[in-house]
């Protein structure tokens, strides 16, 4: 769609506006405002006069949008970061033909991803800007106030709480300080962990801090801090995480516990300074709630039979890839604790220790200290080892060294950032680390995702997206017969369609074919070609068969294999 006239010459041509008034907006606009925007703020023009212009240049027709009345389920066929980025709100359904409200009307790349997300053909629209804002803001916070029910109830169960042990920051002894700023920061610390975040953000915004859980992956707001509280907030955070109160300038990082339901709950805190005051993030980590136990990961009987068979050779290195929050962490916890028994010496160093795991010596990583990964994997060489995990091989010394050790009879378990399997091998060459040693030191990779799980309460059958499907399954392998579902959106997964979440692997084990073909030098596509003759299963592939289950959405698959 090509725009051939200016929105200021259609305005004078239908008699608006003169020549002489268009002229003086020009000169007296901001920068980085949007003419329109500044006309309909100046009130020389009308919302009607601004839309039915912009129809014209658009060609295109305008969106009248009535906030009350829009149906939000459809709204939510798009997800709320994408209508955001590109200022389009879903109006509504004619069969199957979406109708978009779009700020730009002619972003074609904007409308075929529309059209890819939803499986419907995008009718676009134009819309105002301020419009869509309201529109978006109002049917994507639905869910926020759905979340901002589970503070106001911690409010109430505060006030009854009693004493829950001498550990951490025990909640009687905190709510006998009727402030409401304890009572806040309590509400929200315990309000994550009823909601089953994985992290809590506060972030320092004009005029209010904005509060955003992290929940299945996805980060939502619950609530907002004004701005004469947000230093009393951080502050008690800060006390209770242990935490220099009058510094602002730098970064900190701190501890801090409370109680929920009676499990003693440990928040790492981090703290950053921005242009707009101090940032926190606290990170849940449930003490003693997690068994790590690579049978109960939702790996498939092959897939665990593979894995073992890697971890108990005596020697050489296992790779876990994946981008951040992806499970890695766990499948790392549950291979040691596969590997944890009174024969093996087993010693890790990570950034930073989020499990404690008995039996294992596990040390914390400290480059102020001289205990980098590299340092501290040399350290550790010299402690009889049996068993090394590396939380991360980050440069070319870490790489170096674990392979080394991976080559003198230990086994190294560590983790890479790659988008697949096969991608460990070409992230160790991009290290420096030669071909032969690779194929000579390394034992198999797992690629992994988490995909989140359709709600079980409003789970219903759908017919599938089939530009999706041709994607994720190009040879055709998924019979016509299949079934698909989706999550309709409920109180239960407060509207989202979604509720917990499950891994996908992608795993290669190496044997002799393969370590020829990285010898060799082989390039990615050919040794990812070659592993799936082998019996890999692609990431794609594992996320379809749990699509086909009625656990997750292609949608899902999609965006999370594809990225």
């Amino acid at each position: 769609m090509i725009t051939t006239r200016r929105l200021g010459d259609i305005l004078i041509d239908l008699g608006i506006l003169t020549p002489f008034q268009l002229e003086d907006a020009f000169r007296n606009k901001p920068k980085r405002v949007m003419i329109g925007d500044w006309l309909l703020e100046q009130e020389l023009i009308t919302s009607t006069q601004l839309g039915n212009a912009l129809a014209t240049q658009f060609e295109v027709a305008f969106a009248d949008i009535d906030v009350m009345a829009t149906d939000h389920q459809v709204m939510r066929l798009l997800p709320e970061d994408f209508a955001r980025q590109h200022s389009v709100v879903a109006l509504g359904l004619a069969g199957r033909k979406l109708r978009l409200a779009m700020v730009a009307p002619d972003d074609i790349e904007a409308i075929a991803e529309a059209e890819l997300m939803t499986g419907y053909e995008v009718q676009p629209e134009v819309g105002l800007a301020q419009d869509i804002r309201a529109l978006i803001s109002r049917a994507y916070d639905e869910r926020a106030l759905a979340r901002q029910t589970i503070i106001d109830l911690k409010f109430s169960e505060l006030v009854e709480a009693r004493g829950n042990g001498d550990e951490g920051v025990a909640i009687a002894s905190l709510v006998d300080d009727e402030t409401p700023v304890v009572r806040l920061v309590h509400a929200i610390l315990n309000g994550a962990a009823t909601a089953g975040a994985s992290d809590i953000h506060l972030e320092p915004h004009k005029p209010e801090m904005r509060v955003r859980y992290r929940v299945d992956g996805v980060l939502q707001q619950i609530m907002t801090i004004p701005s004469h509280i947000e230093e009393s907030v951080i502050s008690r955070i800060k006390v209770m995480a242990d935490m220099d109160t009058t510094e602002s300038r730098r970064p900190q990082d701190g501890q801090l516990s409370v109680f929920e339901n009676g499990v003693k709950i440990n928040f790492r805190v981090s703290n950053i300074p921005t242009v707009d005051g101090q940032k926190l993030v606290l990170r849940l980590l449930e003490e003693g709630s997690k068994i790590f136990d690579l049978g109960r990961l939702g790996m498939t009987d092959k897939n665990l039979k593979s894995i073992k068979q890697m971890l108990d050779r005596p020697f050489g290195m296992f790779v876990v890839t994946g981008p951040t929050g992806s499970g890695k962490s766990t499948t790392l916890y549950a291979a040691l604790q596969h590997l944890n028994d009174e024969v093996r010496n087993i010693v890790t160093v990570e950034d930073p220790v989020e499990q404690r795991i008995v039996g294992i010596n596990q040390v914390q990583s400290d480059n102020e200290f001289g205990m980098g990964f590299a340092n501290a994997l040399r350290y550790i060489m010299r402690q009889d080892p049996d068993v090394i995990m590396l939380g991360e091989i980050r440069d070319r010394e870490t790489a170096a060294t674990a392979v080394q050790a991976a080559l003198t009879g230990h086994l190294v378990i560590s983790t890479l950032h790659t988008n697949d399997a096969v991608g460990a091998v070409q992230r160790l060459a991009d290290l420096g680390i030669d071909n032969f040693k690779i194929a000579g030191s390394l034992l198999g990779s797992i690629a992994q995702r988490l995909l989140r799980k359709i709600c079980d309460h409003c789970r219903q059958e759908v017919a599938p997206n089939e530009t999706i499907l041709a994607t994720l399954d190009p040879r055709q392998t998924i019979p016509a017969t299949a079934k698909f579902y989706r999550g309709a959106g409920c109180r239960k997964c407060l509207q989202t369609g979604y509720s917990g979440r499950m891994p996908i692997f992608e795993i290669m084990n190496l044997n002799q074919q393969l370590a020829n073909e990285i010898e060799q030098g082989a390039p990615h596509s050919r040794l990812r070609d070659r592993a799936i003759e082998l019996g890999m299963v692609e990431l794609a592939g594992a996320g379809l068969i749990q699509a086909q289950a009625g656990l997750t959405t292609l949608e899902e698959v999609y965006f999370k294999t594809k990225s």
